[in-house]
Formats: C-alpha cells, structure tokens, sequence
C-alpha cells in the first residue's frame, strides 16, 4: 500500500517541482546569454554594475523558487490530511506512519533534486558571471581555488563534494519534516490553523538556527585572525579549514536530530491529535 500512496503522491505532485526546474534553466540560459553580450571592465578597480544586479537578482530569484517550492509541499500535505480531503485519507487502511513516509519521500526527493539543480546553476553563473563583473582571470582563479580548497574547507574537492550531496539529501528529509511538524501543530488550535503553523515553522527554524550558532561558539574562538595564524601564501587562517569542516558536521547532525524530532511530532498528533477542518 505504501508503493501505492507514493506512486499517487508523484503523480499529484511533479507539475509545480517540474516547471520550477524549467524556469530555473531558463533563467540561467537567460543570464549567460546576458553575460556573453558584456564587455568586461576595462581596469582591475572597476566594477560591471549591470552584471553585478543580474547576479544577485539571479540568486535571489533560485532562493524564491527553492521557497515557494517548500510552500507548495507544506500547502498540499495541510490540505491532503488535514481538510476534508483528510477524511478520505484517513479511512484507508494504512497507518499514519504511511502517509508521512509516502508524502515524505516524494517531497524530499523533488527538494534535493531542486538544490542539486540551483547548485549546478548557481555555479555556472559564477563561473561566466565574473569575467562580465569584473576583470579576473578564471582560470587563475579556479586554480587557486583548488590548490587552497583544504584550507577553505578542510577537505578535498571530492571528499567535499560528497558530503554536500549528502548533507542536501539529508536537509531535504529536514526541510520538510519541518514544515510537516508545523503544519501538524497548527492543527491543534482551533482558530487561525493556517498562522499558527507558519508561527511554528518560524519558531522551529530560530530555535535550530540559534542551537546550532551555540554549537559553533567554540569552534569559533579557536579562529584566531592573529598574523601568525595565517597562511602567508594564501592569507588563509590555520584553523579555517577545521572550523568549516566542523560547521558542516554540526550542520549534518543538527539536520538530522529536527528531522527526527518532526518526524515523531508529526506522527504523534496525526495520532492522538487528529483535529480535521
């Protein structure tokens, strides 16, 4: 039954993911044809303005897509099992368990998707965005970069890259379970449902921003900015790549423990707590 739910959840749910990534694509075939017209500036000290607004317009526009795309997710589970639809849903014979996971691996599964994509596309507007913008050397620049990549993130380009796949697999199992728990705390009061869950998304997302900048405190005071700390060939503090590789291993646990936590709330008040519009 469970095979059933997610191949009904896919079904009812690619069209808005979908046209998400075709506008992202667009967007980006968009930006590089505005970079290829550019002209670069004429001297280190200057600045092309116009690309410059096109590329944090671009970014900020993936950063729009990525949230109305978690909208949409949180919007359709509310509406799923929690209106009248939900009584419908809730007389099959599968448990509630079922329903988060079939709803859960198809959400989670087009958000990773989704930050893979903005990632790759995020990527190639720097790399043909900054020679519009400024007057740098790429291929000097990426060189560097993966001379000093240790440094920067305290490990290889490879080692570095998996662990990013999987710390954006593992935030998208988060992000959703997030915006599922507070969807189902919203449920419980019996006036403004809709508010109070983005009141408990809101307060959800502060708590666990605000555990995991205590969590870096101490990594924190050890990146001393003092002369003798820093590489002189590369003016990149000692203990910099330690300290990045330290925060995307909290970043990885925190995103762990919320999804767990989510989960369980979420499972416990479609349990004991059911409360349909």
């Amino acid at each position: 039954m469970l095979s059933r739910l997610i191949h009904h959840e896919w079904k009812e749910t690619w069209r808005i993911p979908v046209i998400s990534f075709i506008v992202i694509l667009f967007l980006t075939l968009v930006c590089f044809i505005c970079f290829r017209q550019m002209e670069p500036p004429a001297d280190e000290d200057s600045i092309n303005a116009g690309a410059f607004v096109i590329m944090m317009l671009y970014c900020l526009i993936i950063s729009c897509i990525s949230m109305v795309v978690t909208i949409y997710i949180a919007i359709r589970f509310y509406r799923n099992l929690y209106t009248d639809e939900g009584y419908l849903m809730h007389t099959l014979p599968v448990t509630p368990r079922q329903l988060i996971l079939a709803k859960l691996l198809v959400a989670a599964l087009w958000v990773f998707v989704l930050s893979m994509l903005a990632l790759w596309a995020i990527c190639c507007i720097m790399l043909f965005g900054l020679p519009a913008m400024a007057l740098v050397d790429m291929p000097v620049v990426i060189s560097s970069l993966m001379e000093y990549f240790p440094q920067i993130f305290g490990m290889g380009p490879v080692a570095f890259l998996l662990f990013y796949v999987v710390l954006s697999l593992v935030s998208a199992f988060s992000n959703v379970l997030i915006a599922y728990a507070a969807v189902s705390l919203g449920q419980l009061f019996t006036k403004h449902k809709v508010m109070a869950s983005v009141l408990c998304y809101i307060g959800f997302t502060m708590l666990i921003q605000t555990i995991s900048t205590l969590l870096m405190t101490p990594s924190l005071t050890r990146l001393v900015l003092s002369q003798d700390m820093v590489n002189t060939a590369s003016g990149i503090p000692a203990y910099f790549g330690a300290y990045m590789r330290e925060i995307l291993f909290i970043s990885m646990a925190g995103s762990v423990i919320s999804a767990v936590i989510s989960f369980i709330l979420t499972e416990y008040v479609m349990r004991r707590q059911l409360n349909l519009d």
